[in-house]
């Protein structure tokens, strides 16, 4: 979850889709979604098999030359946003949210 900074919300969402989520894709993130509320908090949602996975896929992207980049890049803009992340763990079982 990321508390963007209301003025620079169209940088924060450009520099996200251009620098960021190519690198976390490549590096085996599943994006589920991404949503703006309506007081510029900005939540991301990605599917890791496990807590082991998330970290081995954190890992690969802090790693990521990309990255490293992305952040140089993050420095010479405004300040975007804070950020929190919470690990959540399904509630509802696999067979229910299977697609055929």
């Amino acid at each position: 979850m990321y508390q963007a900074v209301r003025e620079n919300l169209p940088v924060f969402h450009d520099f996200f889709r251009t620098y960021l989520l190519p690198v976390q894709l490549r590096d085996g993130a599943r994006l589920v979604g991404r949503w703006e509320t309506e007081d510029s908090r900005a939540v991301a949602i990605c599917a890791y098999d496990d807590q082991a996975a998330c970290e081995r896929i954190e890992a690969a992207v802090r790693a990521d030359p990309d990255a490293t980049k992305a952040q140089q890049h993050r420095a010479q803009l405004p300040r975007l946003m804070t950020a929190t992340d919470v690990l959540m763990h399904s509630t509802v079982a696999p067979d229910l949210t299977a697609r055929d």
